[in-house]
């Protein structure tokens, strides 16, 4: 009897579809664009420092093995992704996000299809799910026609623990934050003489309007988000161009999103770092010496939790980083459903 009762326990657990623990990554890769050209957009580096950038990268995902990648600023769609995706052994999907005036592959600019994409271990039978335009003109892998910046958000399924997961990738507009503590550098500066009062006047407009597009566009990823996933367990990563007291991200966290780091993570978890990473200093990206966190993973869903989080590609390779982002690496736990 006993002997019976192991077996028949043995089978009961070897039935039963136990938590899975998955890793996820986000990273912004940076284009290297100017955006500035009609014919061509300008580019910041020769075409040598761009592989060197991508082989540090793909060298470092494929180290790294992560169940899911979410990337940002991909540039060219889909050739970028479909080269990347060859080179780890993953499947992903993709989709345009700003690509000027464009049918099929003639456009201008020539050298501008930049957008983000979905990449997973082929163990997890990735599904591509819906795109959709947040801000600005309409784009797609087709089709495009645009005059300005632009932000979308992808949408991909994929199976973890006998069950479906959704997972999301967006990258918001990016401009100077308008909270206060930004304002007032922008008056030391301008006061220091490094600002002409006309630059201080555009740097402030800028910063609100940048804040009230994100804004604009927390709010469509909420509603594209609930449309798609309903009560289903649902990763969002991204670049956010956010700080985390700010609005945008509060809309977030008000609508039952959990910021990893912020649960798990330890330290200030900067992920935009002018001072120390050689790509901004080299270019002159940023207006501002000010270190952000501002490349997010959220996670939301009762059967989902964050285990451990930790910032990735935040050290040089003779002295280059893979771009001018730091990327984000999360364990989380997905329970099976009930």
């Amino acid at each position: 009897m006993r002997r019976l009762f192991l077996i028949f326990t043995v089978v009961f657990v070897a039935g039963t579809v136990c938590a899975e623990n998955i890793s996820v990554v986000t990273v912004d890769i940076w284009s290297g664009l100017t955006y500035s050209g009609v014919l061509r957009v300008r580019e910041y580096e020769d075409r040598a420092a761009r592989e060197f950038r991508y082989d540090l990268l793909s060298t470092g995902l494929s180290a790294l093995a992560p169940d899911i990648i979410a990337i940002q600023d991909a540039n060219p769609l889909p050739a970028y992704v479909e080269r990347l995706s060859e080179d780890l052994g993953y499947d992903a999907v993709s989709a345009v996000r700003q690509a000027g005036v464009r049918i099929g592959p003639v456009g201008l600019p020539t050298n501008l299809r930049e957008g983000s994409a979905l990449l997973a271990n082929r163990e997890r039978t990735l599904t591509q799910l819906a795109t959709r335009q947040l801000t600005g003109g309409g784009a797609g892998n087709v089709a495009a026609f645009q005059f300005g910046a632009a932000s979308n958000i992808v949408a991909a399924q994929l199976q973890v623990a006998d069950r479906p997961v959704y997972v999301f990738t967006t990258r918001w507009t990016p401009s100077p934050h308008a909270n206060r503590d930004r304002m007032r550098s922008l008056v030391d500066r301008y006061n220091s003489g490094d600002l002409s009062g006309t630059d201080l006047l555009d740097l402030m407009g800028e910063a609100v309007d940048g804040g009230d597009r994100r804004l604009e566009e927390a709010e469509k990823t909420l509603v594209f988000i609930n449309e798609t996933a309903g009560r289903a367990p649902v990763i969002l990563m991204g670049s956010f161009h956010a700080l985390p007291d700010s609005d945008e991200i509060e809309l977030l966290r008000e609508a039952g999103f959990v910021d990893v780091w912020q649960v798990v993570g330890r330290g200030a978890g900067v992920t935009y770092h002018p001072s120390a990473n050689t790509n901004i200093r080299t270019f002159g990206l940023s207006p501002s010496d000010e270190p952000e966190r501002i490349d997010y993973i959220f996670i939301r869903g009762d059967d989902i939790a964050a285990r451990s989080v930790r910032l990735i590609f935040n050290r040089p390779t003779y002295g280059v980083f893979p771009s001018d982002h730091y990327g984000v690496y999360a364990e989380l736990r997905i329970d099976p459903a009930e």
